[in-house]
């Protein structure tokens, strides 16, 4: 048995009790440390959470989308996001999965289910060559979600588990994320598993050669910045008018880095973009240009009237207390 120091209550914050009854089963350790840090430091930058967590920025914004994507903190394009939820006519809307809420198995119902199936004994072993470990039993217990709560096949998380190590991502919740995305994009089946795959291939090179022509180096992309490039691709958006959102990206927030905080920038842009129909580089260009103009009549429509001013400067207003001045300057006159 243990208690508490009564002493540590003589300093206090308030915590969301979702996330100490949902989030600690399902978090890491450095999620839970970031969104610990910021609601203890309200209005903190990524880098004050990275010296106060003792991380890098790269993991630091990592953290922070993963608790945007748990509807715990609200990214700057929140508000774009909510109307992109509103699909196109011709595209089919995503369906978010309900909230899955689950025991992990212990070890010894673990190894009855890889005696009962020969299907997740295999899976198990494969999972071991394509990670390069042995499975901890938190991996197994992510490996098991995948197959018996989002519903995807075994063969299919053998593919998943490949695409997890080609970008990076071999963490638990890594992949608990990637194959919730899956389960809610129909990504369940071999065919889809290799067309979601040979996507994310063009995603990769659309973000090298994006690295290349910015002057950035080529650092691992995150599956989250992956899926914000598949989506530009499927909007019909290429490398060129990807660079031009870098440009305003790098105008605006005054830096040329490929991080995730500027994707997200460039995402918002990208998105309005695709609001007003504006899809090639020409269009762009026209439609600032025409946006530019619209502006620049109403700023003079609305400008200050300079010839007024200087009518009004020319006459001289009656001020407070003018009697009593004229009467001071009678007498010195006198």
């Amino acid at each position: 048995m243990f208690s508490v120091d009564p002493k540590v209550y003589s300093s206090m914050f308030s915590l969301p009790s979702v996330i100490a009854e949902r989030e600690l089963k399902l978090a890491s350790g450095d999620q839970l440390k970031v969104i610990i840090c910021i609601f203890k430091n309200p209005g903190a930058d990524i880098s004050d959470i990275a010296k106060k967590t003792n991380l890098t920025v790269q993991q630091t914004e990592e953290c922070v989308e993963y608790w945007i994507g748990e509807g715990i903190l609200q990214s700057d394009f929140s508000a774009a996001a909510n109307t992109e939820n509103q699909a196109p006519r011709g595209e089919t809307p995503k369906t978010p999965l309900p909230e899955i809420h689950y025991v992990n198995p212990t070890q010894e119902e673990i190894a009855k289910i890889l005696k009962s199936s020969s299907s997740m004994k295999r899976l198990f072993n494969e999972a071991q060559e394509i990670l390069g470990r042995t499975l901890g039993y938190t991996m197994q217990c992510a490996i098991y979600a995948v197959v018996n709560f989002y519903g995807i096949t075994p063969d299919v998380a053998n593919c998943l588990l490949h695409f997890a190590k080609s970008i990076g991502s071999t963490s638990q919740n890594d992949i608990q994320k990637i194959a919730r995305y899956w389960a809610e994009n129909g990504v369940t089946t071999l065919s889809a598993a290799d067309e979601y795959i040979n996507e994310t291939e063009k995603a990769y090179g659309l973000y090298r050669e994006l690295a290349s022509r910015t002057g950035n180096s080529e650092e691992p992309a995150s599956f989250a910045v992956l899926e914000m490039i598949c989506e530009w691709i499927r909007w019909g958006y290429g490398a060129d008018e990807v660079v031009k959102a870098f440009e305003i990206m790098k105008a605006e927030k005054q830096t040329g880095r490929l991080k995730f905080n500027n994707f997200r920038h460039m995402n918002g842009t990208i998105k309005n973009w695709r609001a007003a129909g504006m899809i090639t580089v020409e269009d762009i260009e026209k439609g600032t240009a025409a946006f530019g103009g619209k502006k620049k009549k109403e700023n003079k429509e609305t400008s200050f009237d300079v010839e007024l001013a200087e009518k009004t400067a020319r006459e001289k207003p009656k001020s407070f207390g003018s009697a009593k001045n004229k009467k001071h300057k009678d007498r010195k006159g006198a």
